[in-house]
């Protein structure tokens, strides 16, 4: 199916292409020398059928200069102006344009007709003296025909080009010297820059063995030193740093924003975190009753038990069913953390802190 897509695609452009009407033409030359008459040749190429009804004059009054319209744009900054060139019709082939009205036709046309096929060829010669120098511009004129019933117009948007030669002619233009003999090539004694070139390829290996020791004796070696050092473990009590997280929530004021959601989840993420590092349990993967369970034997008051369920069960509300305590529980949920971290501490129970900054804040509070 695509084949014959194809096919039918590029015959219908051969058809299209065969049925439109052209404007060609030419120069009998591509040279003349000024004041000689040369002439032109004006060819229609139309289908059978196809009437053509007028041609526009204006390609025999305006043939244009290159010479004097390069003399015209002196000013390169302005739009290039063509300058009518100075020339001569010496005869319009049998055209005639008898009511001066710039278009030759009806009558005014005559035509030798030639036929190949369904086309037909319809030529015109006219003859021109030019005596303006350098390259000399046509214009095509614009062929006004019907077709089908229809009338339209077609236009050759290119140009016939003419060089006039000076008085004379082109000058000859010289060729090149005789070609002298053949000479026996004079042998030069050797010297020292005729191995120039392998002193250079000698320095540059020795730069670069050089280079290659300097880093795997300097370079190299340090970073292998430097990749031999491990920064230790820094371990500190986990009470200190749930107590130094807290006070900087506290710091924040969340909840005094109106952020509560945050402010709960904070609170209750650094309690969870906490109770992984100083009771071994995985707190911050487990509920807040599978917490409380693992937490019962452990924990020594039966107070600290409803007071760490509390705290997480009004965050679990908070976090998931967008519950609104009252702003007085915020407070106290931080005095609450605040007291249970502190009566639950373990000095023995330490855990490896990442965090430079919080340690130098840590070392800063127990100076003090």
């Amino acid at each position: 199916m695509t084949r014959y897509f194809f096919v039918f695609f590029f015959l219908m452009i051969g058809y299209l292409s065969y049925s439109q009407v052209e404007v060609l033409g030419g120069f009998a030359t591509d040279t003349v020398v000024i004041g000689d008459a040369v002439d032109m040749t004006l060819s229609v190429e139309v289908e059978k059928g196809a009437n053509v009804l007028a041609v526009t004059g204006y390609f025999l009054d305006s043939i244009y200069s290159g010479l004097q319209t390069a003399k015209a744009n002196v000013d390169t900054t302005q739009p290039v102006i063509p300058a009518i060139a100075d020339f001569e019709i010496l005869s319009f082939g049998g055209w005639e344009d008898a009511n001066d009205d710039g278009l030759f036709a009806g009558g005014e046309l005559t035509w030798d007709t030639t036929s190949i096929g369904s086309q037909m060829i319809l030529e015109q010669t006219f003859s021109i003296r030019m005596w303006d120098p350098g390259p000399n511009v046509m214009l095509y004129p614009a062929v006004l025909y019907t077709k089908d019933g229809q009338q339209d117009q077609a236009i050759n948007e290119s140009q016939m080009q003419l060089f006039v030669a000076p008085p004379g002619g082109l000058p000859p233009v010289q060729d090149s010297l005789k070609v002298a003999p053949i000479k026996t090539i004079k042998e030069e004694a050797t010297n020292l820059s005729d191995f120039l070139i392998y002193f250079i390829i000698i320095g540059l290996a020795l730069v670069l063995g050089l280079i290659y020791w300097w880093y795997t004796k300097y370079y190299k070696n340090r970073e292998l030193r430097q990749a031999e050092v491990v920064v230790p473990d820094v371990f500190v009590p986990s009470h200190q740093i749930a107590l130094k997280k807290l006070s900087d929530l506290k710091g924040k004021q969340l909840w005094q924003q109106g952020d509560i959601k945050t402010y709960q989840s904070e609170l209750t993420y650094i309690i969870r975190e906490y109770l992984e590092g100083r009771y071994d349990i995985s707190a911050l993967e487990s509920t807040t009753d599978e917490i409380v369970k693992n937490l019962s034997e452990e924990l020594q008051s039966n107070d600290d038990v409803i007071s760490l369920k509390r705290i997480l069960q009004v965050a679990d509300l908070v976090k998931f069913a967008k519950a609104k305590p009252d702003e007085n529980l915020h407070e106290s949920f931080m005095t609450e953390a605040e007291s249970f971290v502190e009566r639950t501490a373990d000095d023995t129970k330490q855990v490896v802190l990442k965090d430079d900054d919080l340690l130098d804040e840590i070392d800063n509070q127990s100076e003090l």
